[in-house]
């Protein structure tokens, strides 16, 4: 009784918080993502989105027997939105589908927007069932995806016109880096997989980045800790701990901008967390991106810097060879990082303002 109770009770809050937003007088699009959940990366292309949407107001599409439910009193549905964006992260996979397929019986023109495509990370395989999806796209008005693994992912499943437009949260591409501070800084992201997960790796592949952060402190680089998401701090505790940091800040930052301005007078990043690279892009930081999932590569190659990638889940790819690679050439990098970011997020705008004033 009581789960019935919170149920109804959140579809009236639902209902409630759709009633307001009809007095405004600006557009309504309903939104597919994983926003919402203490998730820094998630969050942050939620407000990439109503960034580069600016002008709409974006509503959360997350629930289909809700949705249908309100669209019977007008508060979902062509009765209520004029268009679904799926957006992302990584959403063109199970994960996306109840919702997706949803919006379309709704009646919703849908596209997407660097949504991108397999898997979205511990806890579904590394290659998801994508066929299913087949159909749902070829109603889609547009379908602009991430980087170039989404893109071949979808044409060898038979998806026709998809435009690789970049990672949606490039939008946050800053117009200049800033300036790189001294004693230098570098900043470290990292997360460990569920004890459960199958596909994953373990600590120890981990090793290479202990020893390249013991050469960096060496030099008396100072370490910048950063936590995008809840599951991160008890692996980087571990990490710090084992480079002598215990007592050092965790940094836990809660907006993109906030993240941008920790990172930014940094001269590198070593990251797992996708958005951990993202966001240093945007910032102008290179970054070495330790992937967990393909959308890592499918990122890093969207901005031609696959060579700074290493898969964490092969046992290829040395971590401190790279990492002390990076940090000798960083600085000639980094106008070319933001000039790459700066590229895509002109094409995400460009995207954006085809598709809204079609």
């Amino acid at each position: 009784m009581r789960s019935v109770l919170s149920a109804i009770s959140r579809n009236v809050s639902a209902a409630q918080e759709r009633l307001v937003l009809l007095r405004e007088e600006l557009p309504r699009l309903a939104y597919v993502g994983g926003h919402g959940w203490q998730n820094l990366g998630d969050d942050a292309l939620f407000e990439a989105a109503q960034q580069v949407l600016g002008g709409v107001r974006l509503v959360s599409f997350r629930y289909p027997r809700r949705e249908e439910r309100l669209s019977r009193v007008g508060l979902s549905g062509r009765g209520y939105f004029q268009e679904l964006i799926l957006g992302g992260g990584t959403f063109i996979n199970p994960y996306g589908l109840s919702n997706v397929r949803a919006a379309l019986q709704l009646g919703l023109p849908a596209w997407t927007l660097g949504t991108g495509v397999g898997s979205a990370g511990f806890g579904m395989c590394r290659r998801p069932d994508l066929t299913e999806w087949r159909a749902l796209l070829r109603d889609f008005r547009a379908v602009g995806v991430r980087g170039p693994y989404s893109k071949a992912a979808l044409e060898e499943l038979g998806v026709s016109g998809v435009e690789e437009i970049g990672d949606l949260a490039l939008v946050f591409a800053r117009a200049a880096p800033s300036l790189v501070v001294h004693p230098r800084r570098f900043a470290v992201n990292i997360t460990l997989p569920p004890p459960e997960e199958r596909e994953g790796y373990p600590y120890e592949r981990l090793e290479g980045l202990e020893h390249a952060l013991r050469h960096l402190l060496a030099q008396e680089w100072t370490p910048v800790f950063v936590a995008m998401h809840s599951n991160d701090y008890q692996p980087m505790r571990r990490l710090m701990a084992a480079v002598g940091r215990a007592g050092d800040v965790l940094h836990t930052p809660s907006h993109s901008s906030e993240y941008m301005t920790l990172v930014g007078p940094c001269t590198l990043t070593l990251a797992v967390r996708l958005h951990a690279a993202v966001l240093s892009c945007c910032a102008g930081t290179p970054v070495l991106s330790l992937g967990y999932r393909e959308k890592c590569l499918d990122f890093m190659a969207s901005l031609g810097l696959e060579a700074w990638h290493v898969d964490l889940c092969t046992p290829e790819g040395d971590i401190l060879e790279r990492a002390l690679a990076l940090s000798e050439q960083a600085d000639g990098l980094r106008a070319t990082v933001l000039a790459r970011a700066q590229e895509k997020q002109r094409g995400i705008r460009d995207y954006v303002s085809r598709l809204l004033g079609a």
